[in-house]
């Protein structure tokens, strides 16, 4: 998601969307310690810091598009560890992918295991 053009299709950021992903970790998830929306006037990403994590302390950033497109990387800043799902245009990988561990590096993308599609009206 680095070009002009790859934020073009990804889209304008939803700060709705945001905010509501931002109650559901809130309402659902214990480990998270805080949330926190980058920017009030012009909202990119979500950040949930939780805890406890697979080996230490990790975070959530969730990016989520109007075209219900989003990037939602989680990583250990302790530890290097870091995994990213991803649903955008991409010429190399599915549309839905997945970016592994250790790293989530944009040249290794597996087909993501998450088949849900929210339709346009409910992002």
């Amino acid at each position: 998601m680095s070009s002009n053009r790859d934020q073009h299709e990804f889209g304008p950021i939803d700060p709705d969307a945001l905010r509501r992903i931002r109650k559901v970790f809130r309402r659902h998830e214990p480990l998270v310690d805080s949330t926190e929306i980058d920017s009030p006037a012009r909202p990119r990403t979500l950040s949930a810091a939780l805890s406890v994590g697979f080996d230490s302390p990790g975070r959530f950033d969730v990016r989520w598009s109007r075209r219900g497109y989003y990037s939602c990387h989680y990583q250990e800043p302790d530890d290097g560890l870091a995994v990213r799902f991803d649903r955008h245009p991409n010429p190399h990988a599915p549309e839905t992918h997945f970016h592994p561990p250790p790293d989530a590096s944009t040249d290794r993308t597996e087909p993501s295991c998450i088949e849900v599609v929210l339709p346009e009206d409910e992002v």
